[in-house]
């Protein structure tokens, strides 16, 4: 059966269906049960396996025929247009054969269904290119002879058929030109998905843009024309269409929107060398090995089309600005269903090389999984399997609420059970250590390889309603593309919890019944066996040493006063599974990236709201109940402008410090927060009857310390991970931004979540400015400043500091130079404030040291201006408090003030005075660290040296936020730990941080007397609201509407197989008081810090300085800070020249609508406002 386009007859084609034609109709006419095929096989493997059906038993590439081992009779019959043209039959079969073996409609000779020719062949191509390969030769490549335009007796495309294939792609948006709004965008990224559906089909299209191109003549002059027309049609030059005739620009237009849906490839990225292959190798843009090999050569390692520093220099730049908003829309679209693209990636892999799952455990695991949970969603959909019993329900959801392919709902579950397990840094918040204080109040999330199952359920279940509702609405575009609705990663209002909450507990049910690994039977501890097989049987034959056991358990405890169930991954399942960093990383697909053009403008509070990204959704402010943001009675206009301007600061990635980090984890150094590669040993607890008392106590402390250490590292290994893939995604970019929003307090947020400036100092090390300035003498002075800064030397005067770089200068080139030798990591490792900041500025300032012109020396790294305690700054403003202000350097000074070292003193003069008495009432007859005196917790103290200043910073930095007195018995918790934790027991280290922390916080109090009395008005406010069932809320002074989301939870129960799933609706209709009246106080101080950043901000932007933000710490390039301080002092007295708190006390009053008095304001003292100007070190 042979499929044969005679050499051009000028305006027609003769041709003749086969094999080809059979199989594509059979693809169409569901005959896939009856040949024994799943219905959701893709297009190729369907086609392959329907052959081997059929007994096809060779295939012969040179004579294009198929040989079946059963012929068979056609019954002729009435024909209609379209004729089949018949050829020399193969030997042994029959086109008629083959058809009737599928019960194809064919009759006399014709096939049914088709009225012309032209009409068919657009119907049936991208059909038959699934099957194409089966039936026809490969094209040779590199012979003009065998091209599709030569003349041979292989498949020959002639300028008809090209031209009736190649109509321009009906976009919504221009791919040239890129301008509308983000649901125009989103409508664009659905016809971009049907596109890309037909990736199988594009070896036609674009065989087929070959020819129309080679025919006008593109290739002449070494592809210059080509070039040339390639620019005209970037730039929707209207002469295109006349020089190119027309079809030529069409083609054009198909082949980019062919390799920007389908591969991620720009067309403007392809460079001249490409294009001369091309001419000879008509496949070069359609076969999947030499793309890849292309996509490699252009963008490197990165993931998105962001050209490598070599491609660079081989493609001409034609500086258009819809360039870099195309490259911006594939970053966007390719962040999209990571997962399933990875997931079909190597299964295609695998079943073309012919490997099942032998690419590696994980593979070998979870894609198993896949499979049997497929199998076990398509017996219930079919009526094979009905579910009884309890959970019942819940299974028979999964026959009608989603239509998503069973592989589909396997897919999203393994991933998102495996994720939460894997990473509990995106289960909380919160830092992942110092949790084994309070440890009864979440004994499930405080530990490794667990994750609760309500959490699991209501996560999958969200992930598979929102996967189906994009599906349905863009995928089957079941809507016109103007009224497409947005569809970012927002949950739809329509799915409600109590629907996707079922799905999530029948998927999640169904893979702990299936999610079974083969472990030897020695590593199962003797009572799990006994309960694997109460639950299931048998496990083992006698003489086997494997067995096959349950993946995950599911098991219950209690939290408190409540029994919470939790699915753990097993202890001897771990092995097996085998994810290393890398793995573990990929499972975590992120949706915000950093964004290579200026982000799009905020409209926060229109009727059609947008959003930074170009096809991304994003909310304005941050919050849970959107509807407390009142955008929809307001708008927020000045600060939408102040985070558009955030938004709009360039920075880039930077490599030197990356290839450093690179180092060091390939060395194992385990330095500079980045994480080993080994878990530590956990010593054994095993020890002699001999042993003393300290000795097992110091076994116990050294067996604490190694399984805390174990935990935290499986939380900052594959975070780490995630940042350095990011970087490396964004290396080549020249410029990064990061968009901004805002909490319901006013305070900043870059969206992208791995790589920001307002992370950790590994994310803050390997960003840097994208545009340098010259340096200048200033700028040359506030880069030593920085180092000295990030040393921890910030207690000194600027001079100084000045004088201590330039005292360890030829440290800090040796640094530079080898930054890994041992002396060197001990300089620049430790430091206290940014151990890879400071190596950055070691870097820069060895190259301006080296410089013939040291102030010409363009600089791009970042100079920070903190605030001193800038919680307490804004608390003595508030109150005018001349001590407070003093303390804080709100006031002139020589020197930098302390906050921390002033309060450390009087904690020591307390303790010293605690130590030196005897009360007979203190005193306890009972053993134990739990009945020490307070005499004897203050020996000890002083005995262990640990009165130093960081034990009490963070208490003292949080108290103006609302810290408890358990936040900060866990805050000192933490410094005693680290200090003195591995040579004093868990036990009395929490004995001794409760009673140093009540110290601390009185001593606060005594320094902060008055800021302390207006936080005792904001309780009585609040408390005042909490009594009307009113959300605390207020106006900043910059114009945003805070209202505090904290409401008490409804719960709704739902019954699945394991257990009953309580839903907590954090929206209720009445207010949680305790957590109104806890949160006012920061919450307002953060409002006002937050008021703060957006005037200085505003002011930069009207100067021209480059600005960005970390809430109470402001950063710009060093030739710029001697600016940026003046302007932080000019408005914090701006802010605090308004009476804050008579504005406050009004708007309460108005919410109150006179049915309550408001207790009076606090009495102000007498401080100088105007003295803020005058001081030095307020941001120092």
């Amino acid at each position: 059966l042979k499929v044969l386009v005679k050499p051009r007859v000028r305006s027609q084609v003769e041709y003749m269906t086969s094999a080809s034609a059979a199989l594509a109709h059979a693809l169409r006419v569901s005959q896939w049960a009856k040949l024994g095929i799943a219905q959701n096989t893709s297009a190729r493997s369907g086609a392959r396996a329907i052959v081997h059906a059929l007994g096809v038993t060779t295939v012969s590439w040179r004579s294009c025929s198929l040989q079946l081992a059963e012929p068979c009779e056609f019954p002729r019959g009435r024909g209609r247009r379209c004729r089949a043209v018949p050829s020399s039959p193969p030997v042994g079969a029959s086109a008629h054969s083959f058809m009737k073996k599928l019960n194809i409609p064919f009759q006399g000779g014709h096939l049914a269904g088709h009225s012309a020719k032209h009409i068919w062949l657009r119907r049936l191509h991208q059909e038959r290119a699934a099957i194409v390969d089966l039936v026809e030769p490969p094209l040779p490549l590199g012979s003009p002879a065998s091209s599709p335009c030569g003349q041979s007796d292989e498949l020959v495309l002639d300028n008809l058929e090209a031209r009736s294939c190649l109509e321009p792609p009906k976009l919504s948006i221009s791919l040239t030109k890129l301008d509308g709004t983000r649901q125009a965008f989103a409508s664009l990224h659905g016809e971009l998905l049907q596109v890309g559906a037909d990736a199988e089909g594009i070896e036609k299209d674009i065989l087929r843009v070959h020819c129309v191109l080679k025919s006008k003549g593109a290739f002449e002059s070494e592809s210059e024309k080509l070039w040339y027309w390639i620019d005209m049609y970037m730039r929707r030059d209207g002469d295109l269409a006349r020089e190119a005739h027309g079809e030529g620009a069409d083609a054009l237009a198909v082949l980019d929107s062919r390799l920007f849906g389908i591969w991620g490839i720009l067309l403007e990225d392809i460079p001249r060398a490409s294009l001369l292959r091309w001419e000879h190798e008509p496949d070069l843009l359609s076969d999947a090995i030499k793309v890849g090999s292309l996509k490699q050569f252009l963008y490197g390692e990165s993931r998105f089309p962001i050209l490598s520093n070599q491609a660079r220099k081989s493609v001409r730049s034609l500086n258009l600005p819809v360039i870099e908003k195309r490259r911006q829309l594939a970053i966007e679209r390719e962040t999209q269903n990571a997962a399933m693209r990875e997931y079909l990636a190597e299964q295609e892999k695998l079943m073309s090389e012919g490997r099942g799952g032998t690419s590696g455990k994980k593979a070998r695991i979870w894609m198993r999984w896949v499979q049997d949970m497929a199998a076990k969603i398509e017996d219930l959909r079919s009526g094979a399997w009905t579910p009884v019993g309890k959970g019942s329900s819940a299974l028979r959801s999964l026959r009608s609420e989603v239509s998503l392919a069973p592989e589909l709902l396997a897919i999203i579950t393994c991933q998102t059970l495996l994720n939460l397990i894997y990473l509990p840094v995106y289960r909380r918040k919160n830092n992942y250590r110092h949790n084994d204080f309070n440890q009864h109040s979440d004994p499930i999330r405080s530990r490794d390889g667990r994750v609760p199952f309500v959490t699991a359920v209501v996560t999958v279940g969200d992930a598979v309603a929102l996967e189906n509702s994009w599906r349905t609405i863009v995928g089957e575009r079941k809507f016109p593309a103007k009224r497409l609705p947005a569809m970012g990663g927002r949950m739809p209002d329509h799915i409600q919890k109590t629907m996707s909450v079922p799905l999530g507990a029948a998927l999640v049910d169904l893979l702990l019944d299936v999610a079974m690994v083969e472990v030897d039977h020695d590593s199962v501890p003797s009572e799990e066996l006994e309960e694997i097989a109460a639950a299931r049987g048998d496990l083992r034959p006698p003489s086997s040493l494997r067995i096959a056991v349950p993946a995950f358990k599911h098991g219950k405890e209690l939290a408190g006063k409540k029994t919470v169930g939790y699915i753990e991954l097993r202890d001897c399942a771990r092995p097996q599974l085998d994810f290393n960093d890398l793995d573990v990383a990929a499972l975590a697909a992120t949706k915000f990236q950093p964004m290579v053009i200026q982000p799009l403008p905020w409209r926060p509070s229109s009727e059609k709201a947008e959003s930074p990204y170009m096809l991304h959704e994003s909310p304005f402010i941050r919050t849970k109940n959107p509807h407390v943001t009142c955008l929809r009675v307001y708008t927020p206009e000045r600060v939408a402008r102040v985070m558009d301007g955030l938004g709009r600061t360039p920075w880039r990635v930077n490599s030197w410090i990356l290839e450093q980090m690179d180092r060091v984890r390939e060395l194992d150094l385990g330095i500079a927060e980045v994480p080993p590669k080994h878990d530590p040993d956990i010593p054994s607890l095993d020890l002699p009857d001999t042993a003393s008392e300290a000795e097992q106590q110091g076994l116990r402390i050294r067996h604490h310390n190694a399984q805390k250490r174990c935990r935290e590292l499986q939380s900052e290994r594959p975070t780490f991970e995630l940042k350095l893939r990011v970087a490396r995604d964004f290396l080549s970019a020249p410029r990064l931004y990061f968009p901004h929003n805002v909490d319901f307090r006013g305070r900043a947020y870059p969206l992208p979540p791995h790589l920001n400036h307002i992370s950790d100092d590994i994310c803050r090390g390997l960003l840097t400015f994208a545009d340098p300035k010259p340096l200048g003498k200033e700028g040359f002075f506030w880069l030593k400043v920085s180092l000295a800064n990030l040393l921890g030397k910030n207690k000194i005067s600027f001079a100084e500091r000045v004088a201590l770089v330039d005292e360890h200068k030829d440290r800090i080139i040796d640094v530079a130079k080898d930054p890994l030798s041992k002396e060197n990591i001990k300089f620049w490792a430790s430091a206290d404030d940014g151990p890879w900041q400071a190596l950055a500025r070691c870097k820069e300032l060895a190259e301006v040291w080296a410089s013939d012109d040291q102030e010409g020396f363009m600089s791009g790294m970042p100079i920070h201006l903190d605030g001193s305690c800038n919680g307490l700054q804004h608390y003595a403003a508030l109150g005018r408090d001349e001590w407070g202000a003093k303390a804080v350097n709100l006031t002139p000074s020589d020197r930098p003030q302390d906050v921390y070292s002033i309060v450390l003193d009087i904690v020591k003069v307390k303790v010293e005075k605690q130590a030196g008495t005897f009360d007979d009432d203190d005193a306890s007859t009972e053993s134990g660290v739990k009945n020490m005196s307070a005499k004897q917790k203050a020996q000890r103290l002083i005995e262990l040296g640990v009165l130093q200043r960081k034990v009490v910073k963070q208490t003292i930095m949080t108290i103006c936020y609302g810290v408890t007195t358990i936040g900060a018995q866990q805050q000192v918790l933490g410094q005693l730990e680290d200090m003195v934790g591995d040579r004093v027991e868990q036990d009395e280290l929490k004995v001794l941080a409760t009673f140093l922390s009540k110290l601390v916080l009185k001593s606060i109090d005594e320094v902060f007397e008055r800021a302390m009395q207006i936080k005792v008005w904001f309780d009585q406010v609040s408390k005042i609201l909490n009594a009307w069932e009113r959300p605390t809320n207020w106006m900043s002074p910059i114009g945003l509407a805070c209202v505090q989301p904290y409401k008490k939870s409804r719960t709704v129960q739902v019954v699945t197989k394991r257990q009953k799933v309580t839903l907590m609706d954090d929206d209720g209709p009445k207010v949680d008081k305790i957590k109104q009246k806890m949160g006012f106080p920061p919450n307002f101080i953060h409002s006002l810090d937050a008021t703060h950043m957006m005037l200085v901000a505003e002011s930069c932007q009207r100067e021209g300085i480059t600005f960005a933000g970390v809430h109470d710490s402001f950063w710009t390039h060093a030739s710029d800070a001697h600016k940026l301080n003046p302007i932080i002092r000019e408005a914090f007295v701006d802010l605090h020249g308004r009476p804050l708190l008579e504005e406050l006390y009004k708007d309460m009053s108005l919410h109150l609508g006179g049915q309550e008095k408001l207790p009076p304001l606090p009495q102000q003292g007498s401080l100088d406002l105007s003295l803020v100007r005058e001081s030095t070190y307020i941001f120092n």
